[in-house]
């Protein structure tokens, strides 16, 4: 677990300045909710996201390991010809439960990987699909960062992408409550059945701005949530699951005066690549960058010198 070279990619990333380097632009607010957008010149990869395979019939789907089945993985059979990107934080529905992925994969083209993932619907392990559909939101910056701090410290002891199951359980058991919301099976994806006006509403409002590639979310004044891609396109393709997870997080918080301008998020992103660092053999394709800092998480998948996302939370 040495330190290697997707570490200084992501660290370069983050400090980099303009006009090369990442940039910070002025807020979207919608409530509680500050998006701040993130802009960074850079080259991408080629490959599709699992969202768009989906929709356009491209040989990938997403099964049970076998018939008895395993909360802590799924398999992911891509048959296509193009690398399907899947993300941190995607709810995949159906199967014998909801599941959310665990990390970031690039799923290479015409092959077969065994997936880690974390259970967010505890009272159901019964087949309702043969295969997963992707969920429209992502889960909540809140689950994300429980999952995140868990995992981090059992990929650092194991290499293995796993996390604390039961603290999974517990957040999600924490916004079904708090979000006034009904489920026989302590589903997470209830939230989005249910609370789906109020998260349009929001969302209508929030579009990303020309060239955007990433974003950080605000709650009541203090940074929750950064997700960086290497091109806008990526950005686009997942905007409504990432930015409806954050409208759920403001839902489920209490209202706030505070704010938080362009400066203290610039800070708070340049802030990132600082703490303890491990890289790993990613699931799929390229390396896991870990970075464990004062307030924060951060993991970011790195292919070919590419950081593909960097996502972090606050602890």
């Amino acid at each position: 677990m040495a330190t290697g070279s997707a570490v200084d990619v992501v660290r370069t990333c983050l400090e980099q300045r303009p006009s090369d380097g990442l940039r910070v632009g002025p807020p979207q607010i919608a409530g509680t909710l500050t998006l701040f957008p993130i802009f960074r010149d850079a080259a991408g990869l080629d490959y599709v996201t699992l969202g768009e395979a989906q929709q356009g019939h491209m040989s990938v789907e997403i099964r049970e390991v076998d018939a008895q089945g395993a909360v802590s993985r799924l398999v992911v059979r891509n048959a296509g010809p193009l690398p399907v990107l899947i993300i941190d934080g995607d709810i995949l529905l159906g199967l014998k439960q909801d599941r959310v992925l665990n990390t970031t994969i690039l799923v290479p083209s015409q092959s077969t990987l065994e997936i880690p993932v974390s259970c967010v619907e505890a009272g159901r392990w019964r087949p309702r699909s043969a295969t997963a559909r992707r969920g429209d939101f992502s889960v909540s910056p809140g689950v994300r960062a429980a999952k995140l701090k868990s995992m981090i410290l059992r990929t650092r002891a194991s290499g293995k992408f796993d996390s604390d199951q039961l603290a999974i359980w517990k957040e999600v058991e924490k916004y079904v409550g708090s979000l006034g919301v009904q489920s026989e099976t302590q589903a997470y994806s209830d939230i989005e059945r249910q609370r789906r006006p109020q998260i349009d509403e929001r969302l209508a409002q929030l579009k990303p701005a020309d060239g955007q590639s990433g974003v950080l979310a605000a709650v009541g004044g203090k940074p929750i949530s950064f997700d960086l891609f290497d091109k806008p396109s990526t950005l686009s393709r997942f905007w409504q699951g990432l930015i409806g997870s954050y409208i759920t997080e403001s839902l489920a918080t209490a209202a706030s005066e505070a704010t938080v301008d362009v400066e203290a998020a610039t800070a708070w992103i340049r802030g990132l690549g600082a703490g303890k660092e491990s890289v790993h053999p990613a699931v799929g394709m390229g390396e896991a960058a870990l970075i464990t800092g004062a307030g924060h998480d951060l993991i970011a998948l790195v292919v070919e010198g590419v950081p593909i996302h960097i996502a972090a939370s606050q602890q």
